[in-house]
C-alpha cells in the first residue's frame, strides 16, 4: 500500500453533513481528515428552506454568516399551502413552527463549507467514488476509490463517516440495517422568469396522487418539484418532461405560479425522497450522518439541519473516544438519540399527512394514513 493515502478519518460525501463532520474534527482535534465526493461540486443544487437555528450551528463551526455572501440566505416572505382544503393556509415547517425561515442558495452554501474544510487542513477529493471497503488486520479500513482522470487508488483510515446520502449503497455494503418506510420520489425542474421578480414564498399544493412544492431560489429562478410514490411516477411516466408538464397544467395554483416562466432545461431531475432509518452500532469505527443515518420526508423541512447536527455529533464521538469500547458506548447513545428523533418525526409526519382527507381512498394518501409506521 505504498501508494495509499492515509488519514485518521475518511468522510465519504461532501454535502453539509460530511463537511460539518470534517470541520468539527478539524476545529477540535488533531486528527487528519480526507473527504471524498462523487460529484464535481458544480451541479445545480435544489434550494432549501431553513430556520434561523442554522446560524447557531454555523457559529459553533466558527463560520461567520458573512463568509457565505450576501445572497446565500434570503428571508422568505411566508409560505402558502393548499393542503386539506381548496383554501390557502399558512404552513409552518412541522419541526420549526413560528420561526423565521430563509431560502438557502445550496450551491453557495455547500461550496463554502467545502472550501472551509480545505482551508482548515482537510483534504478534499472531488469526482471520487468509493467502490469497496475492507478491514485490515490492524483494524483500519482500506477503501478502494476511483477517479475518472487519475484512476484507481486506495485510502486507509481509522474511522469512516458515511455522509453519502440516500442514493449510496455504502451503508448496506458496510452491513448497516436499513429500514425503508416508503418510496417517495421527487421529480423537478427549474424555471426562469423573464418578467417581474419572484415572490419569496414557498408554495405547496396537494392532489390525488401526491403534492407539488415550489420555492424561489432567486429573484428570477424558481424550483418546482412533484412528489409521489415511485410506482405512480413510473406508471404515469411523470419522470418524462411532457407528462410532468401536462400534470403541472392540471394543478390549480402551481400552474399559475409558473405562468410567464420558461423551463431552464427540458431534462427533469429525479431523486429519491423516501423515509428510511439505519442501525449501525454493530459496525466498528463507522458512523452514518445525514440521509445515510435517517432520511426524512421533505415535508418535514428537516434534511439540512439534521445533516449538519448529526455530522457534528459524529465528529464529537470520534474526537472524544479513547478506546474501541468508548467509541461503541458513544455510538450506542448516538443511535438511541437518532431513534428518539425518528420516532417523533414519524408521529408528526403522520399528523401532517392526516390533514389531507380529500382523497383518503387514493393509494398515495391511503398508504400514508394507514402504513406510516411499518415497512413499505
Amino acid at each position: 500500500m505504498i501508494n495509499a493515502h492515509e488519514c485518521d478519518v475518511l468522510v465519504v460525501g461532501a454535502g453539509p453533513g460530511g463537511a460539518c463532520a470534517a470541520l468539527n474534527l478539524l476545529n477540535h482535534t488533531n486528527l487528519s481528515v480526507i473527504m471524498t465526493e462523487q460529484s464535481d461540486l458544480q451541479r445545480l443544487r435544489i434550494g432549501e428552506s431553513v430556520s434561523a437555528s442554522i446560524f447557531s450551528l454555523l457559529d459553533y463551526l466558527h463560520l461567520p454568516r458573512a463568509q457565505f455572501g450576501a445572497s446565500c440566505f434570503t428571508p422568505t416572505q411566508g409560505n402558502s399551502a393548499f393542503w386539506g382544503s381548496d383554501k390557502s393556509a399558512n404552513r409552518h415547517a412541522i419541526f420549526a413552527p413560528d420561526r423565521a425561515t430563509f431560502q438557502i442558495d445550496r450551491e453557495t452554501f455547500d461550496l463554502t463549507l467545502v472550501e472551509s474544510v480545505q482551508n482548515r487542513g482537510g483534504h478534499v477529493f472531488p469526482r471520487t467514488k468509493c467502490k469497496m471497503v475492507t478491514r485490515l488486520q490492524d483494524g483500519r479500513y482500506l477503501v478502494f476509490a476511483n477517479h475518472p482522470e487519475f484512476g484507481k487508488f486506495e485510502i486507509v483510515c481509522r474511522y469512516l463517516v458515511d455522509a453519502s446520502g440516500r442514493n449510496s449503497s455504502l451503508s448496506k455494503s458496510m452491513g448497516a440495517h436499513v429500514t425503508q418506510y416508503d418510496r417517495l420520489t421527487g421529480v423537478g425542474a427549474f424555471f426562469e422568469t423573464t418578467s417581474m421578480a419572484l415572490e419569496q414564498i414557498q408554495l405547496i399544493e396537494s392532489d390525488e396522487f401526491g403534492w407539488w412544492y415550489s420555492a424561489a431560489l432567486s429573484q428570477k429562478m424558481l424550483v418546482v418539484t412533484y412528489f409521489s410514490d415511485f410506482e405512480f411516477i413510473s406508471k404515469m411516466k411523470i419522470n418524462r418532461s411532457e407528462q410532468w408538464q401536462k400534470h403541472l397544467t392540471k394543478s390549480m395554483h402551481m400552474s399559475k405560479r409558473v405562468a410567464g416562466s420558461r423551463l431552464v432545461d427540458d431534462n427533469l431531475w429525479v431523486r429519491p425522497a423516501g423515509t428510511h432509518f439505519s442501525r449501525f452500532t454493530h459496525i466498528e469505527h463507522y458512523l452514518p450522518v445525514g440521509d445515510a443515518a435517517c432520511a426524512f420526508d421533505p415535508i418535514s423541512s428537516m434534511g439540512l439541519g439534521f445533516a449538519m447536527s448529526s455530522g457534528c455529533q459524529a465528529a464529537t464521538i470520534i474526537g472524544n473516544s479513547l478506546t474501541p469500547e468508548d467509541f461503541l458506548n458513544r455510538s450506542r447513545i448516538y443511535q438511541q438519540d437518532l431513534e428518539n428523533q425518528f420516532e417523533q418525526y414519524l408521529n408528526l409526519k403522520q399528523q401532517f399527512y392526516g390533514k389531507e382527507q380529500r382523497w383518503h381512498d387514493a393509494p398515495f394518501w391511503l398508504k400514508r394514513h394507514e402504513c406510516l409506521n411499518r415497512v413499505a
